[in-house]
């Protein structure tokens, strides 16, 4: 195993913003539509299915017991071509981490160090010693359960996801649920999307907050 400082935030917050994995012309920002253009929940899910390419901006922030963090990011995804880059920065600009994947094969630089590997989960677990659900982060980002036991609660006007639970397990002695918020939708071409999304286990939090979305 790599010999890394498990308590650098930083290092941690690399592991966060990796998770997602899975995740191209401008849209504009508009108000979420009005109640009866919302799509039903299943003909949602399947709208969503389709979104394979797309990239967002915005920051992140990482709270654990009594240590906090947070950073900007940028991130662009492809899955069809299972192609990503990510740039996460500080806020005064300094690179944090840069991510590149192809053909699954991901390249992480981070510390000034560059990792590779063909099992991004094992990559992150290798530098870390910590494993989260990189592909379930995928479909919960856009609102979409990934286990068929994932529970979906939806708000009881716009009928759009509020709360996500899931129990899926991972290498880890923390055996509570994940659990999303979702907040801010936001209409972009087709898809109603969340802009604010929180998501915990224990005692981490992750907040999002996406700035712009481009599908």
């Amino acid at each position: 195993m790599i010999n890394t400082q498990s308590s650098s935030i930083y290092r941690l917050l690399t592991i966060l913003v990796l998770a997602m994995f899975f995740l191209s012309a401008c849209t504009t920002n508009k108000a979420i539509p009005p109640i009866e253009s919302v799509h039903p929940h299943q003909e949602r899910a399947q709208l969503l299915q389709q979104l394979s390419q797309w990239q967002i901006t915005g920051k992140i922030a990482f709270i654990q017991s009594n240590k906090r963090e947070r950073a900007n990011f940028h991130w662009q995804i492809n899955e069809e071509t299972q192609q990503q880059n990510l740039n996460l920065t500080s806020y005064l600009g300094i690179n944090v981490l840069q991510l590149s994947s192809s053909n699954g094969h991901h390249k992480v630089k981070v510390d000034g160090k560059t990792y590779q590997g063909e099992d991004l989960t094992a990559l992150i677990y290798q530098l870390t010693g910590f494993t989260l659900p990189t592909k379930a982060l995928n479909f919960w980002l856009k609102g979409l359960p990934y286990l068929d036991s994932d529970q979906i609660s939806y708000h009881p006007e716009t009928q759009l996801p509020e709360y996500l639970l899931s129990s899926l397990e991972t290498n880890t002695n923390n055996h509570e649920a994940w659990r999303i918020h979702y907040g801010n939708y936001q209409a972009i071409k087709q898809f109603i999307l969340a802009k604010k999304l929180t998501i915990s286990k224990g005692d981490l939090t992750i907040k999002l907050v996406i700035d712009k979305w481009r599908v």
